[in-house]
């Protein structure tokens, strides 16, 4: 879970470099192959990530990172590069995952140097602005992170650490991410002046890029949070009626571009809870959020909300190609996803999220067959305020 969160440090970082530097002036056709160069070894973690822990695939995992190093120190110059810091990553990765490889490391690291040094005549500089410097200072903050987790830690300071580290990764993310939200935002409406119209194209897309990594952050911390015994539930008291609209509200926006028909049931009546409104939302927005990415363009999706045996119950229903039999029990743990339709883009966090916070209000989610085909995620929450509601 800490590499993992690592990882999308990493990707954040080097998505304000590319931001930074296409600011100050770098061209998008240069900077392009740099930046998808310092994307690779971090996306090729995420794909490794189950599978860590054993040796071959912690071999390839730190390869990856040299090779990436590499490429981009050849194309930036050669031995007068900053991005050669980069190549200080593949030790300090060896002790994250636990492994003695470090001098081996190190040495393969300073002939990745030697071989980039070598290469550079014969490859094309390439001109990326600011970028390099910034992915220098990224990849030194991002080696002594590394080595940090790679230090034993044991008991109450173990987990004293695990919470700091959380919420100094929390602010350092989601800080530059809101920039770059608000950046690109400004940038898409052309508030200072009209552009031309394939930037505005670039900003649009590096605001919903921004805004779905945002989301992806914002799962991890919050399962990272769980895991560590450090989320604690603000309990208050609310109309969850007002919940279900506002989710469905913020999410027509992703349902139409996929032409699907959006709704909820709710009681006339107000339904009164004691629970954690945001966890509530949360819930809902990933749940929501999960059946219009499997939905075909032209279906629907349905929530709704009752109170069944005292508890309040949330279904979000879709017409999609359901829950596999076979994978019903891995769905809901981190990192696990579906096979043939439900396997789509994502990390498998938004269910396991989910589960984790129905277990911590003390209810349950559930995997179903809709009843006239497609997938049912039920939430069940013993939360119901029984006076308010009418209920004995």
């Amino acid at each position: 879970m800490r590499l993992a969160l690592a990882l999308w440090l990493w990707l954040g970082g080097i998505a304000l470099a590319a931001l930074f530097s296409w600011l100050m002036g770098a061209e998008i056709r240069l900077l392009g192959p740099a930046v998808a160069l310092g994307l690779a070894p971090a996306l090729a973690g995420f794909i490794l990530l189950p599978q860590l822990g054993k040796k071959p695939v912690d071999a390839v995992f730190v390869a990856v990172w040299l090779i990436s190093g590499v490429g981009l120190v050849a194309g930036s110059g050669g031995a007068a590069s900053p991005l050669a810091v980069m190549l200080v990553i593949a030790p300090a990765l060896t002790l994250a995952l636990g492994r003695r490889w470090a001098p081996e490391a190190g040495a393969a690291a300073a002939l990745g140097f030697a071989v980039a040094a070598a290469l550079a005549p014969f490859a094309d500089a390439a001109e990326v602005g600011a970028f390099a410097e910034a992915v220098a200072a990224l990849s030194l903050a991002f080696a002594a992170g590394l080595m940090a987790l790679g230090q034993p830690e044991r008991g109450a300071a173990r987990e004293d650490a695990i919470g700091q580290r959380i919420a100094e990764v929390s602010h350092e993310l989601r800080t530059p991410l809101t920039h770059i939200l608000g950046f690109s935002e400004m940038i898409e409406r052309q508030i200072f002046g009209e552009i031309a119209e394939r930037y505005v194209d670039y900003a649009g897309l590096i605001r919903r890029s921004g805004t779905h990594l945002l989301g992806l952050v914002n799962d991890l911390l919050d399962l990272s949070k769980i895991e560590a015994g450090r989320f604690d539930l603000v309990l208050e008291d609310f109309d969850v009626r007002a919940v279900v609209e506002d989710v469905v509200r913020v999410s027509l926006d992703s349902a139409e571009k996929k032409q699907i028909a959006l709704g909820m049931v709710t009681p006339e009546a107000p339904l009164l809870v004691r629970a954690d409104e945001r966890a509530v939302k949360r819930m809902l927005i990933n749940t929501v959020g999960n059946a219009i990415k499997f939905t075909p363009e032209g279906g629907k999706v349905m929530v709704h909300a009752s109170v069944v045996d005292g508890a309040l119950r949330l279904d979000t229903i879709d017409n999609g190609p359901g829950f596999p039999e076979a994978d019903r029990e891995k769905l809901g743990r981190p990192y696990e996803r579906g096979t043939g339709g439900m396997r789509a883009e994502g990390t498998g966090l938004g269910l396991a999220l989910v589960r984790a916070l129905c277990d911590l209000h003390g209810g349950a989610m559930s995997l179903l067959d809709a009843p006239r085909g497609g997938a049912l995620v039920r939430i069940s929450l013993p939360v119901i305020l029984p006076r308010a509601n009418g209920v004995p």
